[in-house]
């Protein structure tokens, strides 16, 4: 397992402050966050490229704070891959095992195995000059694989592929995992792949872990404006909760001028409303149902994102829905449309 105990480490005018994080055996983890919140800095501090001021990094149980990177048992795939020019795919992938108890025979028939495992068995021999971004990309976590590392680290490795070969990569590199068994910590700056890839995700801001937890988790109830907003909420509205009664103690209203909304609430004062776009239930008509948040909207525009299409929504200020596009032709959505919209008050969830 991976983990990190109050680790921090400064390289240059930046700090990681205080980063607490542990990942199981077997794991597959994803750190996310903005350009600049330290995500790199992280890898490589548990790789070793980066000293620590304090804390300590445990991998499998042993203190690694002051081991040096080759004796640490990891697999390290950069962003930008590293591959050395000179060198065929085969020679690539068997210079991981560079330095190990490894004969030719032995390191050429674990570069066949992996290729033929990541679908690159037919660039064995050429050089990797002109290889596409994906098949580097393939190329370079063959090498990391190849001397059977127990834990695998990940700077980013879709950042540099087309869209379609990113699917495609993350599909292979979670199919991979589960069937490799091997402890691995992936960094990102989208959100998408933690909710496809990961186990257990970590927000990093400014250094310092925003929140952590089960993708789904963070994902549904982000614990601050900040990370709603990162993960991609939608509709993040600052304003006051205060109470609605004396009947239900947790009856509460939310206001956000021009919005006064009904909400489920444990204390008062200055909060955010987050609310998902698919919780928000849209129709021409009068909607049924005891949903007690209920307005009249103006359709601003229609935002189409392939099976979903996202409806920006006038009440006095934008509010985003999301419904099939299906859904959205059904209904002869168009800009200028008034439309009826509802949410339950347990569907805002208040940070």
């Amino acid at each position: 397992m991976i983990e990190l105990d109050g680790i921090s480490v400064q390289v240059g005018g930046f700090h990681l402050r205080d980063v607490s994080f542990a990942v199981p055996s077997g794991g597959y983890a994803l750190i996310i966050g903005p350009t600049g919140s330290g995500k790199t800095t992280l890898l490589e501090a548990i790789a070793g490229h980066a000293a620590l001021r304090s804390g300590r990094i445990l991998l499998h149980g042993r203190d690694m704070s002051g081991v040096p990177p080759e004796r640490r048992g990891l697999g390290f795939v950069y962003q930008q891959y590293h591959l050395f020019p000179h060198l065929s795919v085969r020679q690539n992938i068997a210079y991981g095992l560079a330095g190990r108890q490894a004969g030719r025979r032995a390191a050429n028939g674990r570069a066949d195995e992996l290729a033929e495992t990541l679908g690159i068995a037919p660039l064995l021999d050429r050089s990797v000059r002109g290889l596409s971004g994906g098949e580097q990309q393939r190329v370079a976590l063959a090498r990391a694989l190849a001397p059977r590392p127990t834990i695998l680290l990940l700077d980013e490795p879709f950042a540099s592929v087309d869209p379609t070969t990113r699917h495609l990569l993350r599909r292979e590199l979670r199919a991979l995992h589960e069937r490799e068994g091997i402890t691995t910590l992936q960094v990102t700056h989208d959100f998408d792949e933690a909710l496809r890839l990961g186990d257990l995700v970590a927000v990093l801001a400014d250094g310092r872990i925003a929140q952590s937890g089960a993708p789904e988790q963070v994902f549904r109830y982000p614990n601050s404006a900040f990370v709603a907003r990162f993960v991609g909420t939608g509709n993040v509205l600052a304003g006051v909760v205060e109470r609605a009664g004396q009947g239900d103690p947790f009856a509460a209203r939310f206001t956000s001028p021009p919005l006064v909304l009904e909400v489920v609430a444990e204390r008062e004062g200055p909060m955010h409303a987050v609310i998902r776009p698919e919780d928000i239930v849209l129709s021409r008509s009068e909607l049924p149902g005891s949903a007690r948040n209920r307005m009249a909207a103006t359709v601003a525009r229609l935002e189409r994102l392939g099976p979903v299409t996202l409806v920006h929504l006038d009440v006095g200020r934008l509010l985003l829905a999301s419904v099939t596009s299906a859904s959205a032709e059904e209904m002869e959505l168009t800009a200028g449309m008034r439309v009826t919209i509802a949410f339950k008050a347990t569907a805002i969830h208040l940070v």
